[in-house]
């Protein structure tokens, strides 16, 4: 009898043991995408800016520079943007790998560049754009200098002269000493930077102008040697 009641209970332990429970698989916490990262400070270094660069290695009329920048923080590629300042043709080099990159140009020209910085993400950062002259073999014309701004400054906000005009001033300088001309072109639409208003003559580095009050002009002066022509940037100002 007393062996009956181990085997009793010898079975109910093993039958309550071996009862399956449901266990609930416990919540999964979400992963969180990894942030985008801010694109740090994107810096120029070569070629340097409003200087005349030396040509490298040369094949008849073109030279191949190398073009250089310091790295920005958090950066994964960048794009080179080259701009021809004599007929404004601009080419671009996508998916740059590295802070540097060797591009063949035409030589006795001069040139705007600047740098694009991305990341895998949607952020971007542009550097400054700086201009240079490709020096030729001695016996070419030389491009004058893009025209520098004296007056009035970009984004100010002025008075007419007493007689309702504006005098423009500026600075252009030409390497080979070439006597400048100039023609400056004004309109009140940018319209990307493509003007298409008034154009005025001069072989000043000035000239006045008649405009009318409470508008937003928007102009650029064509800078001309015996031979090149050179385009500015577009700049603006408000008239009171």
């Amino acid at each position: 009898m007393r062996n009956l009641v181990y085997l009793l209970l010898i079975f109910f332990f093993i039958n309550g043991c071996s009862k399956n429970d449901t266990v609930n698989p416990l919540p999964t916490t979400p992963v969180a995408p990894a942030p985008i990262l801010e694109i740090g400070e994107l810096n120029l270094e070569l070629p340097e800016n409003n200087k005349n660069c030396e040509t490298g290695s040369v094949n008849l009329d073109k030279a191949e520079i190398e073009f250089k920048w310091k790295a920005a923080n958090n950066a994964t590629k960048y794009e080179i943007q080259i701009t021809d300042l004599q007929d404004n043709k601009t080419t671009k080099f996508s998916d740059v790998v590295g802070t540097s990159k060797k591009i063949s140009l035409i030589r006795g020209k001069s040139y705007s560049w600047n740098i694009t910085a991305s990341n895998a993400g949607s952020k971007t950062v542009a550097s400054a754009i700086w201009k240079f002259y490709l020096s030729g073999d001695g016996k070419t014309n030389r491009a004058p200098t893009p025209a520098k701004v004296i007056y009035p400054v970009p984004g100010s906000t002025i008075n007419l002269n007493p007689a309702g005009t504006v005098k423009f001033e500026w600075t252009a300088e030409d390497p080979d000493k070439d006597l400048l001309s100039y023609s400056i072109r004004i309109d009140t639409l940018s319209r990307d930077q493509k003007l298409s208003g008034n154009s005025f003559d001069t072989k000043n580095p000035f000239h006045e102008i008649k405009l009318v009050q409470g508008k937003i002009y928007y102009w650029s002066v064509i800078t001309k040697d015996e031979s090149i022509s050179i385009k500015s940037d577009v700049f603006s100002f408000k008239l009171k």
